[in-house]
């Protein structure tokens, strides 16, 4: 093999690993990027929590209803629906009503 073939190698080896570094720095900034988004949206979650929580302490839900609501919402989506959802369940705890 010549050393012109040689340098060639090296010169293709170089740059296809700047390219996956290069590539590895891009999922890195997306991964940073997805975990602020699940971050700012479980803040909110938290948040709407925190006001609902304090909301039904003033007015009477009933627990059923709720419950219903969210059953109707999620029967397409539900594996089994002789258990509850977690949805379910926050809500009870929202409620102040945990099983």
């Amino acid at each position: 093999m010549s050393n012109s073939s040689i340098d060639e190698i090296q010169e293709l080896i170089q740059k296809v690993s700047g390219e996956l570094g290069d590539m590895s720095q891009a999922a890195s900034h997306h991964i940073d990027e997805l975990h602020m988004a699940v971050n700012n949206v479980a803040s909110h979650v938290l948040a709407m929590e925190a006001i609902l929580s304090l909301v039904v302490q003033k007015i009477d839900i009933e627990e059923a209803e709720v419950l219903q609501w969210i059953r109707d919402k999620t029967a397409a989506f539900a594996e089994d629906s002789s258990e509850g959802s977690a949805a379910e369940g926050i809500a009870q705890s929202l409620l102040g009503k945990e099983s």
